[in-house]
């Protein structure tokens, strides 16, 4: 299978043999998995290449939608509409009708809750799906997959905000399918999963196929080299980055320090401290905690306990407003949701947390806003038309930069980054990069970066937290000559 985007090559000659398996499709974002399964789904389709599905062939560079190639699909994010019923959703696509063509809600009860038995799933047939849990809604999902009887069932991150509960009841699930002869497709960054569900493991890096395995003619450190790209023997060799190499001791007093924070089940009695010029990376997939941890510490989360002490003096009943002002900003994960004002120009995004600084009397200085924003255009290298242009037409990689420039125009001196490179090119995430560097670079301020792309945490930060089930399981720092590689990182999450 082959398939670019924008002259850009994605997939080179792809290679995929599904059996009566739960087969792991593994390897790092941007690896090329989402891609190929939605090319097999038809959602997308390949430049060329050959398709069969139970021995009936189709032409993938024509997509066709999934229904009719006897694949379901579940994607990371749900496709259910949360003002139906369960019932209805798990026929969303086949609604039982009555002689007169009408919906059969009866009907389309019962059915619902013959499968959702066979699945050992006990949810109410007739509940909406607003009012079910992330577990709930995922076992919903199968169930309408199920529905649709198909053999071929792609999953991609299924257990992404699941807990270990709620993880055993999705595996019992998965086996019973695969016991009714469905073939699955397991898409997930979390090894430990992967050899514990899957029959076998595929590795893509780069777009190419790496290798496919029987998962009990291998390891995990081969599964790793395979991702990475390093030879076993390397792997635990520390990646050369440009970093502080920090070295961190008890005589210097922290810019933050956290102590015993709880919130509900997502953070659970997680400790660390965050010292002047510093970078320090939280490593976790995604469901460990990590941008709870962050939102908790800005103030975005209620109901915590434990302390969060800044230069010295307890932030008490934390809320974003009284973050600000005590120097911490957030860069939230979701840049076009949480970060940014799309149909706004890119001068009042950047302003956007200083109004206040910029007013004289009651109307904006719009010379004074002006300068602030074409300074950190230039500062940041935002490639941008000018300070007029709306931001919704920026690439994503300058979206993110703007954000960054909102955040530097508050003159914080914690800086908490959840996921700031996701989605955006190589050229602007080496970007980032140098901006995070360049942030700390005074010795003044310090940051917290979160991030699915465990490279960038190998080559930005002086020390790792590994967070899991929302929990520090591991601290490692550079000074001390401790392994932060990517691939050791990527066996700890």
């Amino acid at each position: 299978m082959n398939k670019s985007f924008s002259g850009v090559k994605v997939l080179y000659d792809v290679d995929l043999e599904l059996k009566k398996e739960v087969l792991g499709l593994v390897g790092k974002n941007g690896a090329g998995k989402s891609t190929l399964m939605k090319i097999l789904f038809g959602v997308e389709k390949a430049d060329s290449g050959s398709l069969k599905i139970l021995e009936e062939q189709f032409d993938p560079t024509r997509p066709v939608k999934g229904q009719n190639r006897n694949i379901a699909m579940i994607f990371q994010e749900f496709s259910l509409i949360p003002t139906l019923t369960v019932a209805e959703n798990v026929f969303l696509y086949n609604l039982q009708k009555n002689k007169f063509g009408l919906l059969d809600k009866n009907s389309c009860r019962k059915e619902a809750q013959k499968i959702l038995k066979s699945l050992h799933v006990k949810i109410d047939p007739d509940v909406k799906i607003n009012e079910l849990s992330v577990a709930e809604k995922q076992s919903v999902e199968i169930a309408k997959a199920f529905s649709e009887q198909k053999k071929i069932l792609i999953m991609d991150e299924p257990t992404a905000a699941l807990s270990s509960d709620q993880i055993d009841l999705l595996f019992q699930i998965i086996r019973k399918l695969k016991s009714q002869g469905i073939s699955i497709v397991y898409i997930s960054h979390n090894l430990r999963q992967i050899f514990e569900i899957c029959d076998r493991i595929m590795v893509i890096k780069d777009g190419r196929n790496v290798f496919t395995c029987n998962t009990d003619e291998t390891d995990m450190e081969n599964v790793i080299s395979g991702i990475t790209g390093l030879e076993q023997s390397k792997i635990g060799a520390q990646i050369k980055a440009e970093t502080s190499e920090k070295k961190i001791t008890k005589d210097i007093t922290p810019l933050l320090k956290v102590e015993h924070l709880r919130y509900g089940n997502k953070v659970l009695d997680v400790s660390f401290a965050l010292y002047p010029g510093e970078i320090l990376g939280i490593a976790g997939l995604t469901g460990s905690g990590r941008t709870e941890i962050l939102e908790s510490i800005f103030g975005v989360n209620k109901d915590l306990s434990g302390k969060i002490i800044i230069k010295g003096e307890e932030f008490k009943k934390p809320t974003p407003k009284k973050a600000l002002e005590k120097g911490l900003i957030l860069i939230p994960d979701e840049r076009q949701v949480k970060g940014l004002v799309l149909g706004h120009s890119v001068m009042h995004n950047i302003i956007l947390p200083i109004l206040n600084k910029l007013k004289e009397v009651l109307f904006l200085n719009r010379k004074k806003s002006r300068t602030v924003a074409k300074e950190l255009v230039g500062k940041l290298n935002v490639v941008t038309a000018g300070i007029d242009q709306k931001v919704v037409s920026l690439s994503g990689g300058n979206q993110q930069k703007v954000v960054l420039s909102k955040a530097i125009s508050t003159d914080s001196n914690i800086l908490l980054l959840d996921d700031p490179i996701l989605g955006i090119d190589v050229e602007s995430k080496q970007e980032i990069a140098k901006i995070i560097k360049n942030y700390v670079a005074s010795g003044q301020s310090a940051a917290i970066l979160v991030s699915s792309e465990l490279e960038m945490i190998s080559e930005v930060c002086d020390r790792v937290l590994v967070v899991r089930d929302g929990k520090v399981l591991n601290e490692l720092q550079k000074s001390k000559g401790e392994d932060l590689s990517e691939a050791k990182l990527l066996s700890l999450v």
